[in-house]
């Protein structure tokens, strides 16, 4: 038999110190690197002060026997934007999957979709005086091995399919297995590729641990980066060289490298920079951020896909089972065999004030899915939508 609905409350944490404080005992085998000290640290300081940010940490408690506990954690956001009051998770760009920290008995026992709406109108009741949230890439359960927590926000929202996705895969025996499972003609090219890049004497793969060599290598990623963007059309969407971003990540990557949750590796041909990789991980899982090629002269071994492969079994070696190479399809993604993840978006209405952004973003979404399928609309229609579609500047990617 169900437990009765709990009661939830919500409330405010005085400082970023009081939110990890909290976060240390909701910490389990299926949080994120995003959830990471390190990592919350240098984005609160960094991207949570940019365009008018300002921090928003909050814990949603459940009344228990031994007193009131916290069932979920809420790194946020909240800022006024053309007269409206807006709520983001501590996001920015540069996070991959957004999720709340969430308590594995969140819902005392109760059945999980009527505690999901108990919890988010406790969690709306402490949002009064905002107007809209908008959520993109969240999780709808945390992504331990075996299935995940429940993330009860994607069970009291109105979703909708995600428009990225992520990639991961899992070596749970020896790499060699794991490597044979792939297709033959991808296994055969990565072994040759291999054998290309290994021709040069001086061709090695690193893992880089010491800090004055890692910011040195990060700035030669961020240059690599920057001139392949520049080479692309759009190029004036890409932020990563913006004062906040740049500080972030170097920010990230002093603490993150001293406790183990950041790791840069790279593949070098003597003093010449082939591709670097720049990650984070919990212990179980890797997460790949950032990846610079060196240009064409190594195209013959498909730097990026080698590093991939060269990282991850780097890290098998040391005990990590679980692979991820974040949003997007990139080819060499698909080609590692790599299942995708599901992932949610979401806009959500705080207030009435909000309702016309929300039915705004509905509609951009229906008419997205229509571009996609041009039998659903009429000739005329759809010539002039694609029309706008092709002289609209699309985003360049912010990571790998």
């Amino acid at each position: 038999m169900n437990a009765a609905l709990p009661r939830y409350r919500a409330v405010a944490l005085a400082s970023l110190d009081d939110f990890l404080a909290a976060a240390d005992a909701l910490r389990g085998p299926g949080h994120l690197p995003f959830h990471g000290a390190a990592w919350l640290r240098a984005w609160f300081s960094t991207l949570g002060q940019a365009d008018g940010w300002q921090p928003l940490w909050l814990a949603v408690q459940r009344q228990a026997a031994e007193g009131w506990t916290d069932a979920l954690l809420l790194p946020l956001v909240q800022r006024r934007n053309r007269g409206l009051g807006e709520v983001a998770f501590a996001d920015a760009g540069v996070v991959d999957y957004v999720a709340p920290l969430v308590a594995p008995d969140w819902h005392g026992g109760a059945h999980e979709a009527p505690a999901a709406r108990a919890l988010w109108a406790a969690l709306a009741q402490a949002l009064r005086g905002h107007d809209l949230w908008r959520v993109q890439k969240m999780l709808p359960a945390g992504l331990a091995e075996g299935g995940g927590i429940t993330n009860p926000l994607a069970l009291a929202w109105r979703t909708q399919p995600g428009e990225l996705f992520g990639n991961q895969f899992c070596v749970s025996g020896p790499w060699e297995d794991w490597r044979r499972s792939l297709d033959k003609r991808v296994r055969k090219e990565i072994e040759r590729c291999w054998r290309v890049f290994e021709r040069s004497p001086v061709a090695r793969f690193e893992h880089i641990t010491d800090p004055a060599q890692a910011q040195a290598l990060f700035e030669a990623l961020e240059r690599q980066q920057s001139e392949r963007m520049a080479a692309l059309p759009h190029q004036r969407h890409y932020r990563l060289d913006r004062p906040a971003y740049r500080a972030f990540y170097r920010q990230l990557l002093a603490a993150g490298l001293a406790d183990g949750s950041v790791v840069l590796t790279a593949l070098r041909d003597g003093d010449a920079l082939v591709s670097a990789l720049y990650g984070v991980s919990n212990g179980r899982r890797y997460i790949a951020l950032r990846q610079s090629i060196g240009g064409d002269a190594w195209k013959a071994c498909s730097p990026g896909r080698l590093l991939d492969e060269g990282t991850a079994r780097h890290l098998h070696a040391e005990g990590l089972s679980t692979f991820d190479f974040g949003v997007g399809d990139y080819f060499h993604k698909t080609t590692l065999g790599m299942d995708p993840i599901p992932l949610r978006d979401a806009c959500v209405a705080l207030s009435w004030r909000g309702l016309p952004a929300v039915a705004a973003w509905h509609l951009r979404r229906r008419l997205k899915q229509q571009l996609k399928d041009p039998q659903a609309l009429p000739a005329r229609v759809w010539a002039a939508l694609q029309g706008v579609r092709r002289r609209a500047s699309p985003p360049a990617p912010l990571g790998t």
